[in-house]
């Protein structure tokens, strides 16, 4: 117990929004002030202002707890700042009635953990009674009237959103509440409402960034060791919560790098898994669905107010988070079953409701596909994000690395079973796009699965904890992966031209590598399979024009833009070289030829195509260039900065050094190899 002092509630509370406001003008204008004193050259020392800055703002906390507390014990005395005159009458407007003298325990009544604690019971006490009934009976309406009496509250969250004492005490309480908080604002709202109104997504930004605060805040033993501030209590009862009100905290709280990684991880992971049972429930319409078009709008509001694609949109924001989910070697697996699949949208509606005249119903009872449930809405972006977040991890010996390559092998193995489960089924558009994402990302551990077909994991070469996590994947799944990723033309020409482009580096590669790994042979592989798939589509021919368009593009932009910046003098290490293929992944774009215009581009620049990519010889000696293999003369005119761009003296070149060797074999020989392995068309 603390010093108790007499206190005026009304007195106190001017006094709190004064020390609010020098404390945000403080924190406003603070910086700016100390840059100022320091380009005048003062001798007046700043370094003290963050530490006021942050003593205003505990002394604001401070004095807005006693400010609350001093009007309860006021109302216990039964003072009401909005009553009545005592001889009855209208209500008092301009002049209220004066505050009593109470007697406050000031020390107490000052800790972060008094006003967390009052906050909760408020909370409590405004869930409590939701029902019409009651809310019509204390409020003389039964709609909209929550958020109105959470505003204050929300407000108050973001005043503590770096106080551990407040948000250890706040979410040890209303962990139950929070979990179904955006439920109970939806059931709140009017007919017309939409599904969340702007308060109430206020409110639970409100909510989402304390949650995030807390799952980031570590309290400290004394002894040098910590825990999480947020209990295990408030993380059970968060999922034995409402899943969509869950995600709805996610969607309106911070981006995923605010969360704590772990936090996100399990979150996902009981989303994921609620999904699965079925336990997340879209929310109803406020409104009366009448007509298609209404229900079709229903569809978008649902798609806007999607509770799983908001929770997989910040762990792959966070990263780490997808990875921990899709990287588990034990559990990672099912959980990327549940994600690459064709489900990803809002459930739909059945249109007899709206076109009753045009179904028979007794028809329908008898056929559930006598008419489609129309007005899905797509929502694999979500999921997509989320696949390639699981990928995208650096290349290399940590953990991160080793989960990044465990997806890759978890979401080539899920798209496999998919397409054997559901044949003919294509995936999602956005879905394939991660799909080629992680190939492109994984291109030189592809190529090295392409020759085998008896195991599937995450490895190290040769058992070696200093060499890098590589995927390993069955032969047969990787063609599976490849035959859902790559539908049309243009897919199979970018990726095909990716790969042309990185003939250099795989000739570099072959030279360079202390490994002795042959990527140019295993490309050569991977580059089969590919053109084996394209075979087996039967590409009308002005189909095969556009796909060769876009490969040439792509493997214009890969030569054109960036090999003359790699450098393969020094030596170089087990992975290394992998590393630098990954590099070149995403090239810069070429405004050479525009793909939309195909067969045009095709047709007034086939000489530049010809002469630039058609022929293997560019990319070889730009290989052997790279390597240090091959040193072109001073003058040559068909290098510059390092990339060759041909010309008539590069054929002389060519010629004239047919027969040269280099290292350990003829231009000639490496032409030829290239040739062979790439399978190019020539």
């Amino acid at each position: 117990m603390g010093e108790f002092v007499g206190v005026d509630p009304a007195n106190l509370r001017e006094l709190t929004h004064r020390l609010q406001a020098l404390q945000e003008t403080l924190s406003k204008h603070g910086p700016a002030m100390q840059q100022k004193m320091q380009k005048w050259g003062s001798n007046v020392s700043f370094a003290v202002l963050p530490r006021l800055i942050d003593e205003a703002l505990n002394d604001a906390r401070d004095m807005d707890a006693r400010t609350s507390r001093a009007y309860d014990l006021a109302a216990e005395q039964g003072w009401n700042p909005f009553g009545v005159k005592p001889t009855g009458g209208s209500p008092y407007r301009d002049v209220p009635p004066p505050a009593p003298i109470v007697r406050l325990d000031w020390a107490t009544t000052g800790q972060s953990g008094y006003q967390a604690q009052r906050d909760a019971a408020e909370l409590s006490g405004l869930l409590a009674h939701t029902d019409p009934a009651t809310l019509m009976a204390m409020y003389g309406r039964d709609k909209g009237v929550i958020r109105g009496l959470l505003a204050p509250l929300a407000e108050r969250l973001r005043g503590h959103l770096n106080d551990k004492d407040y948000l250890g005490v706040f979410w040890q309480s209303v962990g139950p509440l929070a979990a179904r908080l955006a439920k109970t604002l939806h059931d709140n709202g009017s007919s017309t409402d939409p599904l969340l109104t702007k308060e109430d997504t206020a409110i639970l930004a409100a909510f989402g960034a304390a949650l995030a605060a807390a799952t980031r805040l570590r309290t400290s033993s004394g002894s040098g060791d910590s825990k999480a501030l947020l209990p295990d209590s408030a993380k059970a009862a968060l999922r034995a919560g409402d899943p969509w009100s869950i995600g709805m905290l996610l969607k309106y709280g911070p981006h995923g790098t605010a969360w704590d990684t772990d936090f996100l991880t399990d979150i996902t992971r009981f989303m994921l898994d609620a999904r699965k049972a079925g336990k997340i429930d879209w929310p109803s319409s406020h409104q009366q669905l009448t007509t298609d078009m209404d229900a079709n709008h229903h569809q978008r509001a649902l798609a806007e107010f999607d509770a799983m694609g908001a929770v997989l949109d910040r762990a792959a924001e966070n990263g780490k988070a997808a990875r921990h989910v899709l990287g588990n070697p034990t559990t990672g697996l099912a959980y990327t079953r549940m994600l690459v699949n064709d489900s990803w949208h809002t459930p739909g509606y059945d249109p007899a409701a709206y076109f009753s005249k045009y179904v028979d119903a007794t028809s329908r009872s008898a056929d559930p596909d006598y008419l489609p449930d129309p007005g899905k809405i797509n929502l694999s972006s979500h999921t997509a994000a989320f696949l390639q977040a699981a990928v995208s991890a650096g290349r290399g010996t940590t953990l991160d690395a080793k989960e990044s390559a465990w997806s890759v092998v978890n979401i080539v193995q899920s798209t496999s079973e998919f397409s054997k489960v559901h044949p003919g089924t294509v995936l999602p558009h956005e879905i394939r796009k991660a799909l080629i994402f992680t190939a492109d990302r994984y291109l030189p551990d592809f190529a090295a699965s392409v020759n085998h077909d008896f195991t599937s994991a995450a490895m190290q070469k040769a058992n070696d904890t200093s060499n890098p996590w590589t995927p390993v994947t069955k032969a047969s799944e990787l063609e599976a992966f490849f035959n859902q990723a790559l539908q049309d033309p243009e897919e199979f020409g970018a990726f095909k031209g990716m790969m042309d482009g990185r003939i250099s580096i795989a000739v570099a590669a072959t030279i360079k590598d202390p490994s002795d790994e042959n990527y140019l042979v295993e490309m050569g592989s991977l580059y089969g399979l590919i053109e084996r798939l394209k075979g087996q589509r039967h590409f009308a021919t002005e189909q095969l024009a556009d796909e060769d368009a876009a490969r040439r593009q792509t493997a214009l932009s890969i030569v054109t833009g960036g090999f003359g910046a790699l450098s393969f003098n020094k030596a170089l290490g087990i992975g290394t070289i992998s590393q630098i293929i990954v590099a070149l992944a995403t090239p810069p774009a070429s405004g050479m030829f525009d793909t939309g215009h195909a067969l045009q581009a095709l047709r007034e620049n086939a000489d530049a195509f010809r002469t630039q990519v058609l022929h293997v010889e560019v990319p070889v000696i730009q290989g052997l260039i790279t390597a240090g293999a091959v040193r072109p003369p001073a003058n040559a005119s068909w290098i510059s900065n390092g990339v060759v761009t041909p010309d008539a003296a590069l054929a002389d070149w060519i010629s004239q050094h047919a027969e040269t060797e280099y290292s350990g074999k003829t231009l000639t020989e490496w032409i030829r190899d290239a040739q062979d392995a790439m399978r190019l068309q020539q």
